[in-house]
């Protein structure tokens, strides 16, 4: 008796859900079978049926009256339970998101086989009471019908919980920022990593809407299946076709009149924010035409065997008003170039494809094979202001992602998930039609024409970038009485190549001067020549290494722990043996990422769930650190010469070359290399976070959180060369001297050395309130509010991070830089928000006007970004040219708050049978609200770094406004679709 009671104990444990996050591209169905008593019924036969594939799984129950059915593809599914002398239950309308367990429990009556109970899926109760992570499942509905006026699915994150940031206006990243961690996301597509990893934030692969079905988004309280963020994960799920044929082909399109003029249309960067003049009645708005076309078809091959998928997307953009021309007529004429037009014919193509195919293997194998691919080109790409259309030049970035998943089931408890992915990309920027020749010409602040060689990075003829990543992963999973243990391996190889362009640029005080050394007149007459020679060529491979076990396992009725360890292992490339510096000649491999995490999930009551979870969480791999390091090693493999002529004020080097002669040899510039510290670690996160959730209905739920994340061993960037400084600031910054020698320099061969550390901290608390409601009605959405605060040490440079900053203040003591991260947001609300109408009325016109209407909305509504004062002069001589100003604290100053609505409608019109065309109207910012992105911060300063003038406290009395980060003003879209 004692047995059968405790049997019947556990089963009732495990009829609650697993963690929402187990699986990365697949779900799971389970749940507890009893009897009309209570009691616990073994040997139960549940079939499992995928409605849109005809796929099908049996699984028996255990001794417990449990059963699982993990790694399942999305879909709606049927679940059957049947055995002799039961009445058969039947419960359809399953619908299994992308990691989410469902569970479906059954009552068998005593009866004939052949009676069926039939419950909808519709009435079970939407409140997930097992889920531990913290995050939200975007569904197809949502993803498809949402506005996106800038075609870049990323955007999505931010109406996500937890997630403070921006949006990108294009292709490009969004600022994402989670747990404090800003830029520390970790990309994937189904489940195979998406993440760049030479600088924190960048993805491989841009999307396009027709790639992806579902986006699961985690911030905090992830299984160790994954890692490699200190962030949160981004996992965006691709279509696949079933036994129902189905497509559409849509086009969208922008024109000039659609949009209003841009916020502080015309102000400059003389006039301060609060004083921009009204538009002028003369005034055009910049030229403006996008068109969008968009097709996607799938199907079976072989009914319930064989399936495809496959999806296109291009978007043609004009961008010329993003960079008008502002060099004078009367120059160019004076230079003996041709005519300039009024902005540079910048017209962006960007094309997406994906193909897709699974394969039904029988016996519940199911094979996937997935080709994505992503092209921008993008002519004139570089160039505008006062640069001429000769240093001007094409950008080509090219993706390509081939990838496969097998999953395997031996016997009922047993399953195996192997997937493999090779991705590639590759960015260049190539010389056009109109390119000069010869070298770059720069006058500063009045043109730069020549060829486009004014530097060494994207923009300059000659650059090129690739970085292929080959991946393997394979996660084995055991199903075992009350547990569930999974075990898996995930390597990456990662293989980088660079070509720096070869730069070559003569800086002129004037055109005059330009002119003299041009005829021979006056041939050194220039201020400097810079050149770049060598092997300009260069490679790295690093591999990365993740293992991770845990257990899901029910210890009570009504609470469930998720417990296990991940570990990661980074090698990173090989040094150079002769390199100068010692810490070049080989690097740190940190063996000790070991990271333990625990969640639970209790049930207080049906309607009641409080979770909770902590564990160590390991930064993703930076290879930016390690690529500055090898490139400018302080070695002559790529040498930089640099000559003054006789217009720099000391006069012209010696051997100084006659314009426009290029060297070979000559005067070195004083190097300044890049190191990683010999002592380096990976950084790492302490997470804990405690949710507690209530259900008000089947639909509703409400829900509030609390996080806290410490961080250690960050990556800061220090120059360690400086020594004995030759006076302080007020403040106690040091002040160094700008001579190197054995006195001023612990190395006196370099001027400075740019050391990567791990000694950077921060600290990040949050509250979060969160509303869902499942679609029901016609109505769905999810909105929060958080309250949070992140500060860190950490003002990473460029090289290492998409959202930089100048870099650290004072070389000696790293909390004089402590402050708001620069993507801290204190209030954020946000959320999305999904309305389709329905009407019963009898009046056929009246049901025809009402139904079909859909509505998408995108609510974003904050206190406004940090923004760094700097002072407009190097104060301590340390190298970094943007100092704050004294006494004046890190990001101290905000932006203000900014509200943004954006609009979808969609207006069915049904034609024939499943066939339907559509109306759409987005748009982005729906009531215009005037939104202050970016200022200029750079402050006029004395000697001693005391400002010039007063401070303000208004970011509205600033000069510049959005003359950086812009917010766009409302924007209108107009398109047509047609569905079958």
């Amino acid at each position: 008796m004692v047995k059968i009671s405790l049997a019947a104990w556990l089963s009732l444990a495990l009829a609650t859900p697993i963690a929402a996050q187990s699986t990365a591209a697949n779900g799971s169905i389970e749940g507890n079978i009893s009897d009309s008593s209570g009691g616990v019924l073994p040997g139960v036969t549940v079939t499992i049926t995928n409605l849109d594939t005809g796929a099908e799984r049996s699984v028996v129950t255990n001794d417990l009256g449990l059963y699982r059915a993990p790694l399942l593809p999305l879909g709606t599914y049927r679940v059957v339970a049947e055995l002799q002398g039961f009445k058969k239950f039947e419960q359809t309308g399953v619908q299994l998101s992308v990691g989410q367990t469902q569970v479906v429990n059954a009552t068998l009556s005593v009866g004939a086989v052949s009676e069926t109970i039939t419950v909808v899926s519709a009435d079970a109760p939407a409140l997930d009471v097992a889920r531990i992570d913290i995050g939200h499942t975007m569904s197809d509905l949502e993803v498809h019908n949402l506005p996106l006026v800038a075609r870049n699915p990323y955007n999505f994150a931010l109406v996500q919980p937890g997630v403070t940031g921006y949006e990108n206006v294009e292709f490009g990243v969004p600022r994402l920022a989670a747990n404090g961690a800003p830029m520390r996301i970790n990309y994937q597509i189904d489940g195979n990593t998406n993440t760049e990893k030479d600088r924190a934030g960048l993805r491989l692969l841009p999307m396009s809407e027709v790639m992806i079905k579902e986006v699961k988004v985690v911030t905090t309280g992830f299984a160790p299946e994954f890692g490699q963020t200190m962030g949160m994960v981004y996992n965006a799920v691709t279509p696949s076709g079933t036994n129902r044929f189905k497509g559409e082909a849509g086009y969208l399109f922008r024109r000039r009149p659609f949009s209003a003029f841009p916020f502080f249309f015309g102000c400059g960067n003389t006039t301060v924010a609060a004083s921009c003049p009204p538009i002028a009645a003369t005034a055009q708005k910049p030229d403006t035409r996008v068109d969008t076309g968009t097709a996607d078809v799938g199907g079976p091959i072989v009914r319930n065997k064989l399936f495809f998928y496959g999806g296109w997307e291009q978007t043609r953009r004009d961008l010329s008003s993003n960079s008008p021309l502002t060099i004078s007529p009367a120059v160019v004429t004076q230079l003996g170039l041709k005519a300039q037009p009024d902005s540079v014919p910048n017209v962006q193509t960007a094309k997406f494809a994906i193909a897709k195919g699974d394969y039904q293997l029988g016996g519940g194998n199911l094979a996937t094979a997935r080709w994505i691919r992503f092209h921008n080109d993008a002519p004139y790409n570089s160039g505008g202001g006062i640069n001429t259309l000769e240093r001007a030049t094409d950008f080509l970035d090219a993706m390509d992602s081939m990838a496969g998943q097998v999953v395997s089931s031996f016997g009922a408890n047993k399953l195996n998930e192997f997937r493999v992915q090779y991705a590639h990309r590759h960015q260049q920027s190539v010389a056009n039609s109109d390119s000069g020749t010869g070298p770059a010409v720069t006058v500063p602040g009045v043109a730069g024409f020549g060829a486009p060689l004014a530097g060494t990075g994207q923009g300059n003829a000659g650059f090129d970038f690739k970085q292929n990543i080959t991946q393997v992963i394979d996660n084995f999973t055991f199903i075992r009485a009350a547990h569930s243990y999974k075990f898996g391996f995930d390597v990456q190889h990662v293989y980088d190549e660079r070509t720096a362009a070869p730069q070559f640029v003569y800086t002129f005080p004037s055109v005059a001067s330009y002119l003299a050394a041009k005829s021979g007149a006056s041939p050194l007459g220039y201020s400097s020549l810079t050149q770049i020679a060598g092997d300009l060529n260069f490679n790295m491979a690093t591999n990365l290494y993740s293992f991770f076990v845990q257990d899901d396992w029910q210890i009570a009725p009504a609470i469930k722990v998720l417990y296990g360890v991940r570990y990661d292992l980074y090698r990173y490339p090989a040094g150079i043996a002769d390199a100068p510096l010692a810490q070049t000649r080989s690097f740190n491999i940190d063996k000790n990422n070991w990271g333990p995490r625990a969640g639970v999930a209790w049930s207080l009551d049906d309607q009641t769930v409080l979770r909770a979870s902590m564990g160590i969480m390991y930064d993703q791999a930076i290879l930016g650190g390690y690529e500055q390091a090898l490139q400018v090693s302080g070695s002559p493999r790529a040498p930089l010469y640099t000559f003054n002529g006789s217009a720099a004020g000391t006069g012209a080097t010696p051997g100084a070359p006659a314009f426009p002669s290029m060297v070979t040899s000559g005067t070195l510039s004083q190097q300044s290399p890049w190191a990683i510290d010999q002592a380096f670690t990976v950084a790492r996160t302490w997470q804990s976070n405690a949710q507690l959730e209530r259900a008000f209905s089947n639909q509703l739920t409400a829900s509030i959180g609390v996080m806290y994340a410490k961080g250690t061993q960050l990556p800061v960037v220090t120059d360690v060369n400086l020594i004995n400084p030759v006076g302080a600031l007020a403040d106690g910054r040091p002040i160094y001297s700008a001579a190197v020698n054995a006195s001023t320099r612990l190395d006196p061969r370099f001027n400075h050395i740019n050391q990567v550390q791990s000694i950077g901290e921060s600290t990040f608390k949050a509250m979060t309130l969160q509303m869902s409601k499942r679609l029901k009605q016609g109505l769905t959405f999810n909105v929060q509010y958080a309250i949070g605060k992140g500060l860190d040490n950490t003002p990473l440079l460029t090289q290492l991070t998409v959202q930089s900053e100048a870099g650290r203040s004072d070389p000696s003591n790293l909390d004089r830089d402590i402050g708001p991260n620069p993507l801290d947001l204190r209030h954020n609300f946000s959320g999305n928000i999904v309305y389709t109408s329905t009407s019963h009325s009898s009046n056929p016109m009246v049901r025809g006007l009402l139904n079909g209407n859909e509505i998408g909305v995108l609510l974003q509504f904050n206190s406004g970004l940090p923004v760094n004062l700097a002072a407009s002069r190097d104060l301590n001589a340390d190298g970094v040219a943007s100092d704050r100003p004294l006494s004046v604290a890190r990001n101290s100053l905000y932006l203000p708050a900014r509200k943004n609505v954006d609009v979808r409608y969609t207006r069915w019109v049904p034609l024939r049978g499943s066939v339907r065309a559509e109306v759409i109207a987005e748009l982005k910012n729906a009531f215009n609200t005037e939104q202050l992105g970016s200022i200029i911060t750079t402050l006029p300063v004395d000697a001693l770094g005391n400002p010039v003038n007063a401070i303000p406290a208004d970011p509205y009395q600033f000069l510049g406004p959005n003359s950086g980060t812009v917010f766009e003003q409302r924007k209108f879209q107009l398109g047509f679709r047609l569905r079958f």
